[in-house]
């Protein structure tokens, strides 16, 4: 697909200002040098008048610069001399500093282009990347601390002849830490990964049926079934190879979540489509590889938040401001690659899920799915807000908003809007998917009526579960709530506020 000119000058737009952003601190450095230095020199110049007249000190103008006098033996243990050599130092720290912010952003620029031509070398292109931020941050943030915090110390001795060592001190121990523990934090993607979901687990005993479905699929997919089976109140479903916490317990191994919502919207064939295209996943490797890729990311992604949070507490750790552009850029960067990457991965699954079911029963899925979304919304907005009541069935009372908006005859108007892939975009359009299944949204619609015979009949207590999934999202409301209470008396504390 060929790119579109407004995104390509959002981008050149984008990129110049992470690089003016990484320079602005190293560019204060070597101006605060300087100057120092000029300031240093007129002083000098100043005294001279004082001393030899305006004449006679225009006459030694040239021989008057701390530049000479600094090099002979007799001048260079004066202050002036310590001084003016220490401006220095902080001009050349400030373009050394620039360079190397300059130096990491290419490096990241020429690992996520390359990343973008291979997804089987991303994984391994974006951990050189993190790596390199990493260490780049600590040697960038340690030495802007030294460089900010000198400064700081010198621009006060120059201009108001004092120092406040404390707040020179706080703006080099702070600036210090935090670099130390971004790169920290950039450099731990060895941490196993996990995944946290409200749902509950369903073994071959409790839903046989369900899981005979799911091996017919496997079969004809080609690959193996899930080790585990969970279902879920949110209208997603997905195919993850990490270990997945839910409330209780915790399972490992390859794992299929489902939605209990869905499976009241869905019938057989729907649902067959959709696990098809999931375990698709698992055929390809592309839950091995978001295995490999997601460490990385998660770190970077922290890292660049505790930054971000470390300089909203307190502005003395303004020596790592340029570390939040290169994280950012870094992130962003690679996200667009894997994004591009991902989406290939699931037209791929939607090709497996059409041949194992059919390309309508595909399509209607995934409207359902869509009208889904809007629906779950509105029925966590109502849990969170009716705290004196108890919210109804989540899977069946999901399902009826959704089933209602798929009454009407007319498509609507909100589902054909997006048809080109936002760059950080996992999943293609959804026009663009029915596209590729050889439809149109308006003929997928027409037939994405509500099931005669759901496919949650496959499940033996649908109403058990549906409670059991009620309750679970209940705590998670009420947890909602005080958050929400919390922000809402914090805003009201702050417009009250003189």
């Amino acid at each position: 697909m060929a790119e579109h000119p407004q995104a390509t000058v959002g981008q050149n737009g984008s990129r110049l200002g992470v690089i003016l952003v990484v320079l602005l601190l190293p560019a204060l450095v070597w101006l605060s040098g300087s100057w120092a230095r000029s300031q240093l020199n007129d002083r000098l110049y100043d005294l001279a008048v004082s001393e030899l007249g305006v004449f006679r000190a225009n006459l030694l103008r040239d021989q008057l610069r701390l530049e000479l006098l600094c090099q002979r033996p007799e001048f260079a243990e004066q202050t002036a001399c310590i001084a003016f050599q220490a401006a220095g130092w902080l001009q050349t720290g400030g373009i050394l500093t620039g360079l190397l912010g300059l130096g990491l952003l290419a490096f990241v620029a020429d690992r996520a282009s390359r990343a973008q031509q291979s997804r089987e070398e991303l994984p391994a292109l974006f951990r050189q990347a993190v790596r390199a931020t990493g260490f780049g941050a600590l040697l960038l943030g340690l030495a802007l601390s030294v460089l900010v915090a000198g400064s700081l110390a010198l621009l006060m001795i120059v201009f108001v002849q004092r120092i406040w060592p404390g707040f020179i001190l706080g703006v080099l121990l702070l600036g210090a830490y935090a670099a130390l523990r971004t790169a920290t934090i950039a450099l731990s993607w060895g941490k196993p990964l996990q995944h946290h979901e409200i749902a509950v687990p369903l073994s071959r005993t409790q839903a046989p049926a369900l899981w005979r479905l799911i091996d017919d699929v496997a079969r004809n997919v080609g690959t193996t079934p899930p080790d585990n089976l969970i279902l879920s109140p949110e209208p997603n479903c997905y195919a993850i190879e990490v270990p997945v916490i839910l409330p209780g317990q915790q399972v490992a191994g390859r794992t299929l979540c489902l939605s209990l919502p869905l499976l009241h919207l869905w019938d057989e064939a729907e649902l067959r489509a959709v696990m098809a295209h999931e375990l698709a996943h698992f055929h390809g490797e592309d839950t091995q590889y978001s295995r490999e890729y997601a460490p990385a990311l998660r770190a970077a992604v922290e890292a660049l938040e505790k930054l971000r949070a470390t300089l909203d507490r307190d502005a003395r750790a303004v020596a790592v401001l340029p570390l939040v552009p290169i994280f950012g850029f870094t992130v962003e960067r690679f996200t667009v690659a894997t994004a591009a990457h991902s989406r290939e991965r699931e037209f791929a699954a939607d090709r497996v899920a059409a041949r194992v079911s059919s390309p309508l029963a595909l399509a209607t899925a995934l409207l359902k799915v869509a009208v889904a979304a809007p629906a779950w919304v509105a029925y966590l907005e109502r849990a969170i807000a009716k705290a004196d009541q108890s919210p109804p069935p989540v899977g069946a009372a999901v399902a009826w908003l959704a089933s209602q908006a798929l009454l009407p005859n007319e498509l609507p108007d909100w589902l054909p809007r997006e048809r080109t892939a936002h760059p950080v975009d996992t999943h293609p359009p959804l026009p663009l998917r029915l596209e590729a299944l050889g439809l149109g949204l308006a003929e997928a619609w027409r037939a994405a009526a509500p099931p005669p015979v759901p496919a949650v009949t496959l499940l033996n207590h649908p109403t058990a579960i549906d409670r059991d999934l009620t309750t679970m999202l209940e705590t998670l409301s009420a947890a909602l709530r005080v958050v929400r209470q919390a922000a809402q008396r914090a805003e009201r504390g702050q417009r009250t506020r003189p």
